[in-house]
């Protein structure tokens, strides 16, 4: 036996299915979804045949005797369809804004880790996010959606799949849209880049509405500069190398690799010549310690560490 508290978020979310099922936006994969929703549970489909009755009643208002609507009856048949449809839009509007309204009124989480610190978080759908180093997201959770917005930093999300409620994470101008799936999302001054481990998401700018799928065993990145570029294989063991505690470059030029060290330790990089930019790192480095990483550099690569506290200067040799 549901409680009235229940019973109503039900009836919430089988509003928001009937508004939405109306709009001439109304997409193939979300009628999937609805329908999904709809055989998930015999009370989905009890909850949206009570919303249908609610729909069908208004045309019962014509045989009550409500004042100010003698006129409208006089005006004849024609006039009242106009009336009839006119309060159902705005219905209609009501049940979409009180849906919008409930999900901007929910409470916002906001997660961080501080600098070579790593966590994880479990949200109340039972789906995870594994926080990397220096990396700041929040969450917005309503029985209408599901949105994560990541500021910075690098994450991994293992979305419990729920039909009906979409999970969607916004980070660097993007979006990513899925309903149940495993991707790591990092955020970085080159840009922000997907990599999907399992599933399939959505990947769109936030200033359109055409979006590509992305599947699992496969990146893409967007650039500082908000250019798409082109997929990439991504393995399982190379996308979650952070979460093992290790740090996996390949061909790397110099100023990105100085860049992301500087995320997992309170040091600051200094390049002496602005031709040690463009060298390049490949290998995979533990996170923990930055000494054995400085002495490999310098047999590596012509140069030369120069450590002065938290500054390390990096001069050509």
């Amino acid at each position: 036996m549901k409680t009235a508290a229940e019973q109503q978020n039900l009836l919430k979310q089988a509003a928001t299915w009937f508004v939405e099922l109306q709009s001439e936006q109304c997409t193939d994969l979300l009628r999937q979804q609805f329908e999904d929703w709809l055989t998930e549970n015999p009370a989905h489909s009890q909850a949206y045949f009570e919303i249908e009755q609610l729909w069908g009643d208004i045309d019962t208002l014509k045989g009550r005797d409500v004042p100010g609507l003698n006129d409208a009856r006089a005006a004849g048949r024609r006039s009242w369809r106009k009336t009839s449809a006119l309060f159902s839009a705005l219905f209609a509007c009501g049940l979409l804004g009180g849906a919008w309204w409930q999900h901007a009124s929910a409470p916002q989480e906001t997660y961080q880790t501080g600098i070579g610190e790593r966590r994880t978080v479990v949200l109340g759908d039972g789906s995870s996010i594994q926080l990397n180093t220096a990396t700041r997201l929040s969450v917005r959770m309503s029985w209408l959606r599901r949105e994560v917005e990541l500021q910075q930093g690098e994450a991994l999300f293992d979305v419990a799949h729920r039909t009906w409620q979409p999970f969607g994470v916004a980070v660097g101008g993007i979006r990513i849209s899925d309903i149940g799936t495993v991707f790591n999302v990092r955020r970085g001054a080159a840009g922000t880049a997907v990599a999907v481990l399992e599933g399939e998401v959505e990947l769109r700018k936030e200033s359109s509405w055409i979006g590509q799928n992305l599947r699992a065993g496969f990146s893409r990145q967007i650039d500082a500069n908000g250019r798409w570029l082109p997929i990439q294989p991504a393995t399982r063991e190379r996308s979650l190398a952070w979460t093992d505690g290790q740090l996996w470059f390949d061909h790397t030029p110099l100023a990105d690799v100085t860049a992301e060290l500087e995320r997992y330790h309170p040091v600051h990089f200094v390049l002496a010549a602005p031709e040690l930019a463009r060298q390049t790192v490949s290998g995979r480095f533990d996170t923990d310690d930055l000494k054995p990483f400085l002495l490999a550099l310098e047999k590596i690569l012509p140069v030369r560490v120069q450590q002065q506290k938290q500054t390390i200067v990096l001069h050509p040799r």
